[in-house]
């Protein structure tokens, strides 16, 4: 189980390596095989929890298949974003457990890079501009 989360900030998706979806990944295994530890393995609960596992395999698997990609495509940088999104959603419910702080790598990733994050704030202003006439 992972004891402490990286050093550094991740800002971007782009910033995303290996190590940072395998352990947030095994941090989801743990806590959710524990919760199915203590439900037991029969019952809705304990389908749902085997699901939810499948889900966290299935979402970390294409986000470290996608960081292997060399100059990922703009749907391949929307689905990094989203899966890395989804894993740390649900990962959110069990921060606590184990100390996790927020502000390294747990704060929300919206962009692939700063780029996207331009464009954005670019395609925003220009709205609120037509919004205005």
């Amino acid at each position: 189980m992972p004891n402490l989360p990286h050093e550094r900030r991740i800002a971007f998706a782009e910033d995303l390596i290996a190590e940072d979806v395998n352990e947030l990944e095994a941090f989801l295994r743990v806590h959710v095989g524990r919760v199915y530890d203590e439900v037991g393995p029969s019952g809705e609960i304990s389908f749902a929890l085997r699901a939810l596992l499948f889900l966290v395999s299935d979402s970390a698997g294409m986000l470290s298949a996608l960081l292997k990609v060399d100059d990922p495509d703009t749907w391949q940088r929307s689905v990094i974003v989203r899966e890395w999104s989804r894993l740390r959603g649900t990962a959110m419910d069990f921060n606590h457990c184990d100390g996790y702080n927020h502000a390294l790598w747990w704060e929300p990733i919206r962009h692939y890079d700063a780029a996207d994050e331009a464009d954005e704030q670019s395609r925003i202003r220009q709205a609120q501009g037509a919004q205005v006439v």
